[in-house]
C-alpha cells in the first residue's frame, strides 16, 4: 500500500489502529542523533556545549559540516534493512528545538531540522516503518537534566509563558509541514517533563499546543507525557481530542538499583517490575486511551549481556502482556545502550575510549550530589535526599561546563581537522557491530 492511499494510524478506544486493524508499536528511539546526549555519544557536555566547543576549536563552518555529516551518516539504507529484518515497525525521532528556532530571533523558523527528519522519514516510508516525532529539548528546559540541553539545571520552560508560546508555534509549523505524511504516526509534544509544580500551566500548555496543531492537522495522533519524567499524570486533565494518546517511560532501576544486581532473584525482580508497571497502567484506566512506553532500556556490557537480556525481556514481557506499545532506548550510540554501535577500531570509539579515562556520567552524578551535601554541611545544615534532588542538577550544569573545558576541548585540540572530519563515518552500518542477543529477543515479539 503506498503512502498516497494509506490511512493514518489512529486511536480507536484503547488501541492504535491502521485501516481498522489493531497495531502495537514495537521499535526503537533514534536517541543522541538530533539531540546529543553526553554519555551515549561519549563526549562530556550538553548538545549546545559540545557543538560550541567544536566551533571554538574548528570554527563555525567546519563544525556545521561535521554535524551535517554526522546526522546524514548516522542512518542509511543498511540500518533500515536491519530494522525491517528484525520486524521493527516504528522509530521515535527525538530532536532539539534549536534545529527550528533561533533563540535570538524566535519569531522566524529555521528549517534545518526538516532536512534531517525528511531523510529518516523517506527511509521509513520506503521500508514501511512509522516515525514518531518527539521534541526532546525545549527553550529553558522542560526538566532539570542534561538531556534537555539545559544550562541551569532548572525546568524554566514551565516558569515562562513566552517560552511555551514559542514551542506551541513550532508544533503548528511542524504540523503544517507534515500534515499529509501518513508514515509519521504521531507527534510526541515534549519529552519527560519534570519538577512541574503548576497544574494550571501544565494543562494550559497541552490544550494550546493541541489547538495549534489541529488548526492544520486533524489526522496525526498526539502523545501527552506526564510529570516526574513521564511517571506522574495526577496533574493532567483529560482532553476531548479523539486522537490523543498517552506515553510513559519505564526505567524501574532508577527507583530500585538493586534490580540490576545478580544477587536479586529473577522472580523478585519481575515482581518489582510488575508492581511499578501496573501502577503506570492506571494512566489507561484514567484516560481510556492507548498507552505507549516511549522509552525503556539498559546499559549493555559484553561480560553481562545474557543477564541484561533477561532484564530487557522482563520489561518487554510486561508491555506485551498488557497491550502496551514500546520503543527501546535506543537504536545506535557509542556502545552504551544501543543495539548498534561503532566498532572499537573506529575513530569515534578511539576518541571516546580515551575520554572515558577522565570522564563518565555516573561519576558526574555522584560528585554533583556529594558537592551539594558538602556545601550544605559546611555552610548550613545537612539536607534531606528530597532537598538535594533538584539541587544536584544545578550543580551538574557547572560540572558539565568544567568537564567540557578541561576534558573535551583539550582532546579536540590534539586532533587535526583532517582526522576529526572522518569521525562521522564511524556510524555507518559497515563500520558498526550490533548485539545479536537483543536482535534475537526482539524477534521473539515481532515474529511471534
Amino acid at each position: 500500500m503506498t503512502a498516497s492511499n494509506r490511512h493514518f494510524v489512529q486511536v480507536t478506544g484503547e488501541n492504535f489502529t491502521v485501516n481498522g486493524e489493531e497495531i502495537l508499536f514495537r521499535g526503537f528511539n533514534l536517541g543522541t542523533w538530533m539531540n546529543l546526549e553526553h554519555f551515549l555519544i561519549g563526549l562530556p557536555g550538553t548538545d549546545t556545549l559540545i557543538k560550541r566547543t567544536f566551533e571554538e576549536v574548528y570554527g563555525k563552518e567546519r563544525t556545521a559540516d561535521f554535524f551535517d555529516r554526522f546526522l546524514m551518516e548516522y542512518m542509511n539504507e543498511k540500518d533500515f534493512e536491519f530494522l525491517k529484518k528484525i520486524g521493527v515497525n516504528h522509530l521515535r525521532l527525538p530532536f532539539n528545538y534549536k534545529y527550528f528556532i533561533d533563540d535570538q530571533n524566535p519569531g522566524v523558523y529555521k528549517n534545518d531540522g526538516f532536512k534531517y527528519i525528511d531523510h529518516i522519514v523517506a527511509l521509513c516510508e520506503k521500508y514501511e516503518i512509522y516515525a514518531i516525532l518527539e521534541l526532546h529539548s525545549v527553550p529553558g528546559g522542560q526538566n532539570p537534566d542534561w538531556h534537555c540541553d539545559t544550562y541551569s539545571g532548572l525546568p524554566l520552560f514551565w516558569e515562562y509563558g513566552a517560552l511555551r508560546d514559542t514551542v506551541i508555534g513550532l508544533w503548528g509549523h511542524i504540523a503544517q509541514y507534515y500534515k499529509n505524511q501518513p508514515w509519521i504516526a504521531a507527534y510526541d509534544i515534549v519529552n519527560e517533563p519534570s519538577l512541574v509544580t503548576n497544574a494550571e500551566v501544565f494543562n494550559d500548555f497541552y490544550r494550546k499546543v493541541l489547538a495549534e496543531i489541529r488548526k492544520y492537522d486533524r489526522e496525526h495522533i498526539i502523545f501527552i507525557e506526564g510529570n516526574a519524567f513521564t511517571t506522574d499524570f495526577s496533574m493532567l486533565d483529560p482532553v476531548d481530542d479523539p486522537q490523543v494518546a498517552y506515553e510513559f517511560h519505564f526505567y524501574p532501576f532508577v527507583k530500585d538499583p538493586a534490580v540490576l544486581t545478580h544477587e536479586m532473584s529473577r522472580e523478585r525482580r519481575k515482581k518489582i517490575f510488575a508492581e511499578e508497571f501496573h501502577s503506570l497502567l492506571n494512566i489507561r484506566e484514567k484516560y481510556k486511551r492507548p498507552l505507549w512506553c516511549g522509552e525503556l532500556g539498559l546499559v549493555f556490557e559484553k561480560e553481562d549481556i545474557h543477564f541484561q537480556m533477561e532484564i530487557i525481556e522482563d520489561m518487554l514481557d510486561l508491555c506485551e502482556q498488557n497491550n502496551v506499545s514500546w520503543a527501546l532506548w535506543l537504536y545506535k550510540d557509542a556502545n552504551v545502550m544501543g543495539i548498534v554501535y561503532p566498532k572499537i577500531e573506529t575513530p569515534w570509539r578511539q576518541l571516546t575510549e580515551e575520554i572515558k579515562l577522565v570522564w563518565n556520567q555516573h561519576k558526574e552524578q555522584e560528585k554533583g550530589e556529594a558537592l551539594v551535601d558538602y556545601m550544605a554541611e559546611t555552610y548550613f545544615k545537612p539536607i534531606s535526599k528530597e532537598e538535594r534532588y533538584p539541587l544536584q542538577f544545578r550543580m551538574r550544569t557547572i560540572m558539565q561546563a568544567i568537564c567540557v573545558e578541561q576534558n573535551l576541548k583539550p582532546y579536540l585540540q590534539k586532533r587535526s581537522w583532517e582526522a576529526m572530519s572522518k569521525l562521522p563515518e564511524s556510524f555507518r552500518w559497515e563500520n558498526c557491530g550490533h548485539w545479536s542477543e537483543l536482535e534475537e529477543l526482539i524477534e521473539k515479539y515481532t515474529k511471534a
